[in-house]
């Protein structure tokens, strides 16, 4: 038995030494550019954000792309110079007046510096049109239970501990545009300026959701429409429904583009899905729309 233990003692040595072995030879992290920017359709051409990857040791300040790198766009094989601006993490059309995009042209990013080449293209999709949005909200509020989110605890159905009880009235928005054919993507987003502090309430709910504009439903009018709920909460149960601004946002964009939106909250991943070739980031062509409506009892 004693000679059996001195072994065990022998491979629990090797093992740490093994490890420390592995310690000791991490690789060193080898930086990446790191490209963001949205191209509007029907907007002109956008500053684009260029820096440089870093290890997760380092600090959180960006660091801006090597000196010497050099972008440029090309929107339906015409060249457009960008120079890099005051602020080195932004490059800007070299243009004094940018054109404006329009839906169906094709765009490329590249980007020359000492760490490489990087790539990104795409299309913009057409322009959308938001029709009108149609507000609904019960005459009272209900009752339900407020969770803080940040503070549940590793057994997730014990919520007592951090619970409390509140009233809420949950708005419903009904949106509606034109079916002009386009076979995308589409972020439908709710954004009242009336915030609700728990985002377990918003997952019940449907604030924002992304998803095939093939898949909308169809009004007896031909239209496509989108059915949203956000919460507003109020402190007691006879409370009315406080007037608030609510902002309806609608952004048209291809698969790459749903799969970036849809990958970054992923709990497993630690970036989203990337259209960036050579690279970090992403590039997307898209159309937004909007509408502002004061909402009230």
């Amino acid at each position: 038995m004693r000679q059996r233990r001195h072994y065990i003692v022998l491979i629990l040595a090797i093992s740490i030494a093994g490890l420390m072995g592995c310690d000791s030879t991490v690789p060193e992290h080898e930086p990446s550019l790191v490209v963001e920017a949205w191209l509007g359709t029907g907007s002109s051409l956008p500053p684009i954000r260029v820096s440089t990857s870093q290890s997760v040791s380092a600090e959180l300040n960006a660091l801006p792309a090597p000196e010497g790198t050099e972008l440029q766009v090309t929107i339906s094989d015409v060249l457009m110079p960008y120079e890099r601006g005051p602020n080195p993490l932004w490059f800007h059309p070299v243009a004094a007046s940018p054109p404006v995009l329009s839906g169906g042209e094709s765009f490329n990013v590249m980007l020359e510096s000492s760490v490489g080449t990087v790539t990104a293209s795409g299309l913009l999709p057409p322009e959308i049109s938001l029709l009108e949005a149609l507000i609904t909200a019960p005459a009272s509020p209900i009752s339900v239970v407020l969770v803080d989110s940040l503070n549940v605890g590793l057994d997730s159905l014990n919520l007592a501990i951090n619970a409390t009880t509140g009233f809420i009235y949950p708005v419903q928005v009904a949106v509606t545009w034109d079916d002009d054919g386009h076979d995308g993507w589409i972020e439908a987003r709710l954004q009242p300026d009336a915030t609700f502090s728990s985002s377990l309430i918003d997952f019940f709910l449907l604030p924002s959701e992304v998803f095939p504009e093939s898949g909308a439903k169809r009004t007896e009018d031909g239209l496509l429409r989108w059915e949203g709920v956000y919460a507003v909460p109020v402190p007691e149960n006879t409370s009315p429904l406080p007037e608030h601004e609510l902002r309806v946002i609608m952004t048209r964009g291809d698969n790459r583009f749903a799969r970036y939106m849809t990958s970054r909250d992923a709990p497993d991943r630690r970036d989203p899905v990337s259209n960036v070739n050579g690279g970090l980031g992403f590039v997307g062509g898209v159309a937004i729309d909007s509408l502002r409506i004061t909402v009230s009892n």
